[in-house]
């Protein structure tokens, strides 16, 4: 699992659950969620890319007082997660996390 703190805005954490989908240790599944931690809607947009072209990317975009997704990928374990948050028109997180421990 790995998570990104944005100060007191939100987590985003990726997680897979150790099982490999196909014949490469890139093959595992991923999932993504982004909390909001300021109890109050706001615009928030995540989404989880996998490291295979061929697979769309999936995202969950709206105004949430919770979490943005879970978002799910068969596979893509070097995948990415895109957070992003908005409070009022000032732009608080922008950020690119990976998802595994890959180079």
């Amino acid at each position: 699992m790995r998570a990104a703190r944005y100060e007191t805005y939100g987590t985003t954490y990726t997680w897979t659950n150790g099982k490999t989908t196909g014949s490469s240790y890139y093959d595992k599944p991923i999932c993504a969620v982004f909390f909001n931690d300021t109890g109050v809607a706001h615009s928030m947009r995540l989404k989880l890319s996998t490291n295979y072209t061929s697979i769309p990317d999936v995202e969950d975009s709206g105004t949430f007082s919770s979490y943005a997704g879970p978002l799910y990928q068969n596979r893509g374990y070097c995948g990415q997660t895109y957070s992003y948050m908005k409070v009022g028109t000032k732009v608080v997180v922008d950020n690119y996390m990976t998802v595994g421990a890959c180079n």
